[in-house]
Order: structure tokens, then C-alpha cells, then sequence
């Protein structure tokens, strides 16, 4: 079989393709191989996207291997560029430090006057954040420089060493700035009072003296920035109140003066008082003066039925009992001589029944003598009468003058009510005055105490570790050579791959057949040369 249609690569050789057999009036492929394959009659063949995809890694190596001397530029160029690079890098040396940051009372909301939030503390991040942006303060590193000088922080720039003019001097100082914002790097972590400082400087004794004398205007310079300004404007404030109280204390007493008041709360207090006592007094009187009049108006009547005058002495006429007392004794005497039926017997018996007699009709015993006197008791009810009749008068009197004397009174307390409301509003004003600086007064002292107890006992700033000076240079060669190395290596491999994708031909004739997915029936080596060429063929 005779192979007539190839396939040519530019690697030296020909990969032919069989010979396919036609119906009379075709030649070549037919259309259906055509589009399977790819390819045009006469055109060398391009690995398309879907040709390549159908590759092994192994004959995507080979392809690579192609272009090794494309890889090798493409590499060795950018790396060369990295290197030159990494070797420009300047060796710098690094100083550490740190510092742990505590709360303090700076950190503790304290309102001027008081208040419902008082007491409120920052968290430990709202600390560390502001204590690093005053670390990063330009004003901090513009004092740095001042103390340090240009010869320490340039010393490879003698030309900023000694500024002769403001422009110089300007110019020195931005340089210097600028190395110290470069050099210098705070680190923190949340939740982590510790703050970690470094600086990097091309002279290592010049990077831990930066650092180090950087703690410690820092540690100066934020006692300024905590600077108590608190107290001034409390001064100031219980000033303004101290005249105004001054203005409200003359309006207070001229208002007194005018209405002839020395205190009106003790005055309003005391009319109150001297009312309620004159209206109980005026009541008691009244009731009083009802009490007697009733009282009188029983007596009277009962002297209408009593005596002026009553007996105060009586006499009895006693001569009848007793003479029947005697003649009893005499009849006794008789009977030790006389018998009882004697004669002298019966006669006494016969006086001693007529006397007996007379007792017994009430008219043995007469009234002798009969005196008369005035009744005691009419006499005490009429002292009595005059007594309530006095009292009476009395009361009268007292009643007209407590009347008299609770009408003065609520006069006087209408007159206080009448200025009640101006003089609230003079005194609300004054009383309002006196708190607030009473009020300033306690927050000035209570202020000077902190101010004193923070200036003596200042710990919310504590070196852990301060800066030492480095031993050992640093710098980012390793890295950018390793980054350069990388970078060089992926460029070249994209190169590489997309001139495998770009390039015409195949590497071998099984990956024609995978590619194509066609047999290969021969491969020819391609020779330079005018008209030289060797085929090899294969049924």
C-alpha cells in the first residue's frame, strides 16, 4: 500500500497516514474522516483545546520538553531580575521591645458632674488601641528626633547631620520621620494587654537607642496627653457659679429688705404657728365662755329655789324629862322606906304618869331659844354666779382680742403668699446656685486627690522588656530570592505550556494516533537539505 498524504512536523520527521480507498470519482479522505481528523489535505496539523486534552501527562512533558530552551530564558531572565533585586535589599537590624498596658483611672469615665455612667472602664483593646495610636503619633517621633538628633537617625546622611537654614532643617526632619516611621512596627493581639514594639535601623546601636528612647518619651508624652483638664475647667466653672451666686444673694436680700422679711420660710413658718395657736386658743375660749354660760344660766336657776337665810341654832326646852328623870330617883328613894302602895309612892307615880303624859302628846319637850343665819349653800351658788359671771367677761374679752389677733395674722400670711412665688424663684435660683458649687467644690478636691494618687502611682504603662541591641543583620534577600525563584519557575512553565498549545506537530507518532485517533502507518525523518529526505514506511 502506497501512503500519499502526510503529516508534517517541524521536529525532522513525517508521520504518514494511511491511504483510504474510495468509491470512483473520490480521491483522498472522505468527508466524515475529514472532519474526525481535523485536518486539510496538504496543511500540518495543531493540536487544538479537544486534540490535547486527549494527551497523557507523559506526552504533555515531551511537548515540554520541546521548549526547554524557552522555559530556560523565560526562568533564568525573571530570576536573574529577582536576584538582582535581593542583592539591592539593604541589611537591617531589628530592636524589640514590650510593654504591658493595665487600666487606670485615665481609662475610667469620671463626669464632670456626676452621672448614671460614672465609673464606666474602657475594655483592654480600647486601651491598647489608644495607648499604640500614641506610640504611632508623629509629635511623639518629631520629639525623639529632637533628643536623638539627625547624626543617630541618618548616620549614612551626612548631609542632615547639621541643618544650616528652616528649609534644611525641614528637609533633615522629613528624612528622619521617615525612618522612623518606616523602622518602627507595634504588634498587638486581641484580648492581650502586651504590646510588642521593633525597630528597624541599618545601624544596630542606632535601632535599640531609637527604641529605647522612644519608651521613654513615650512614657512622658502621654502623661501630657492625660494632661488634667478636668480641673481648670471645673475652677472656671465654679467661678461663673460663685458670681452669679454673688448676683442672686444681692437680688435675695433686697427682696427681704423691700418686704421687710429677715427669713421668710422661719416667717411664714412662725405666722403659721402663731395662727394655729391664736384659732385654738380663740376655739377653747369659745367653748369656754358656752361651758360657764351653761353653768351660770344652772345656777340661776337654782338660786331661785334656795333661802338667802336658814336656821343656825336651836335650844330644846328638856325641864318635863327631866323632871320625870328626878321624880323616877325620888319614887327610888322612896321605895327603901315606903312600901309601893304608900301614899308618898303613889303620888310621885301619879306626877311621874302626868309628866309621862305629856311626853306622850309632844308636848313634853318645847323650843327653848331659835337662832337664824345666811344659807351656805345659796352663799356658794351665788360666788359661784359672780365667778362664771367674771369668767364670762373675761372670756368675752379674750375672744375679741384672739379674733383681733388671728385677722392681724392672716393678713400677714396673705402678705407672704402674695410674694411667695417671686420668692421661690429667688431662692430656687440661689439654692440651685449653692448645689452646683458645693457640688464643683467636692468634684475639685475629689479631682486634685486623683490627679495626685495618678501623678504618684502612674502604672498603666509597664516595660516588660526594654531594647537591646542586635546581633545578627536582617533582611528580605532569603525571601525575595525564594519568591523570585517561584515566580520565575510558574512564568517559564505558562511560556512553556502555551507555546506546547501554540506549536504545530506532534512529538511522536503514538501521540499523533491518540490525538488523531487514526493508526500511524509510517514516520519519515525530516533532513535539512536541498531535496533530502527519508521515509519510512509501514503496511
Amino acid at each position: 500500500m502506497q501512503a500519499d498524504k502526510a503529516w508534517i512536523d517541524d521536529a525532522e520527521s513525517v508521520v504518514r497516514m494511511p491511504e483510504r480507498r474510495t468509491a470512483p470519482g473520490q480521491a483522498g479522505f472522505s468527508q466524515a474522516e475529514k472532519n474526525r481528523s481535523g485536518h486539510v489535505m496538504g496543511f500540518a496539523a495543531r493540536p487544538a483545546g479537544n486534540t490535547v486534552s486527549q494527551l497523557e501527562l507523559g506526552d504533555i512533558l515531551r511537548l515540554l520538553w520541546r521548549e526547554v530552551w524557552l522555559i530556560l530564558i523565560v526562568f533564568c531572565a525573571i530570576f536573574a531580575i529577582g536576584l538582582a533585586a535581593a542583592f539591592s535589599m539593604p541589611s537591617n537590624y531589628t530592636a524589640g521591645a514590650s510593654l504591658l498596658m493595665q487600666l487606670s483611672q485615665n481609662y475610667v469615665y469620671d463626669p464632670a458632674t456626676g452621672g448614671a455612667a460614672s465609673g464606666v472602664a474602657a475594655t483592654i483593646d480600647q486601651i491598647v488601641q489608644s495607648e499604640v495610636e500614641i506610640l504611632n503619633s508623629t509629635e511623639l517621633k518629631k520629639r525623639v528626633i529632637a533628643k536623638l538628633g539627625y547624626k543617630v537617625i541618618l548616620p549614612d546622611s551626612p548631609q542632615y547631620w547639621n541643618p544650616k537654614s528652616e528649609a534644611e532643617r525641614a528637609e533633615a526632619e522629613q528624612a528622619a520621620l521617615k525612618v522612623m516611621q518606616g523602622g518602627l512596627d507595634i504588634s498587638t493581639a486581641p484580648q492581650n494587654n502586651v504590646v510588642h514594639l521593633t525597630f528597624k535601623h541599618s545601624n544596630a546601636m542606632s535601632a535599640a537607642l531609637i527604641l529605647n528612647t522612644l519608651i521613654d518619651e513615650y512614657q512622658v508624652y502621654r502623661r501630657e496627653v492625660f494632661t488634667d483638664t478636668t480641673g481648670p475647667l471645673l475652677e472656671q466653672q465654679k467661678e461663673d457659679f460663685d458670681a452669679r451666686l454673688a448676683v442672686a444673694d444681692q437680688a435675695y436680700q433686697r427682696f427681704l429688705a423691700q418686704n421687710g422679711v429677715g427669713d421668710f420660710q422661719a416667717a411664714k413658718a412662725t405666722y403659721a404657728k402663731i395662727y394655729d395657736t391664736v384659732t385654738s386658743g380663740l376655739y377653747d375660749a369659745r367653748s369656754q365662755r358656752a361651758t360657764d354660760q351653761a353653768k351660770l344660766t344652772e345656777i340661776e336657776v337654782n338660786l331661785k329655789t334656795l333661802s338667802p337665810e336658814m336656821s343656825t341654832e336651836r335650844d330644846l326646852d328638856l325641864s318635863v324629862p327631866n323632871k320625870i328623870f328626878a321624880l323616877k330617883q325620888q319614887r327610888q328613894e322612896l321605895l327603901s322606906r315606903y312600901l309601893p302602895s304608900a301614899q308618898p309612892v303613889k303620888d310621885i307615880d301619879a306626877q311621874i304618869a302626868a309628866y309621862q303624859g305629856m311626853m306622850n302628846t309632844g308636848n313634853g319637850v318645847g323650843e327653848q331659844a331659835h337662832k337664824m343665819g345666811v344659807n351656805p349653800i345659796y352663799q356658794d351658788a351665788m360666788t359661784q354666779k359672780l365667778d362664771l359671771e367674771a369668767d364670762i367677761a373675761s372670756l368675752h374679752g379674750r375672744i375679741q382680742q384672739l379674733e383681733d389677733q388671728a385677722g392681724q395674722v392672716t393678713q400677714k400670711m396673705q402678705g407672704l403668699l402674695s410674694i411667695e412665688a417671686q420668692y421661690n424663684n429667688l431662692s430656687a435660683d440661689r439654692d440651685a446656685l449653692q448645689n452646683n458649687i458645693r457640688a464643683f467644690t467636692q468634684r475639685i478636691q475629689e479631682n486634685d486627690a486623683q490627679q495626685a494618687l495618678a501623678k504618684g502611682s502612674d502604672d498603666t504603662v509597664r516595660v516588660v522588656e526594654k531594647a537591646s541591641m542586635p546581633d545578627k543583620p536582617k533582611s528580605l534577600k532569603r525571601v525575595i530570592l525564594i519568591l523570585s525563584f517561584l515566580f520565575a519557575g510558574f512564568t517559564a512553565l505558562c511560556a512553556g505550556l502555551l507555546r506546547v498549545y501554540t506549536r504545530k506537530g506532534f512529538s511522536s507518532a503514538s501521540m499523533a494516533a491518540k490525538a488523531l485517533d487514526l493508526p500511524v502507518l509510517a514516520q519519515a525523518g525530516m533532513k535539512s537539505g536541498a531535496g533530502m529526505k527519508t521515509e519510512a514506511r509501514a503496511a
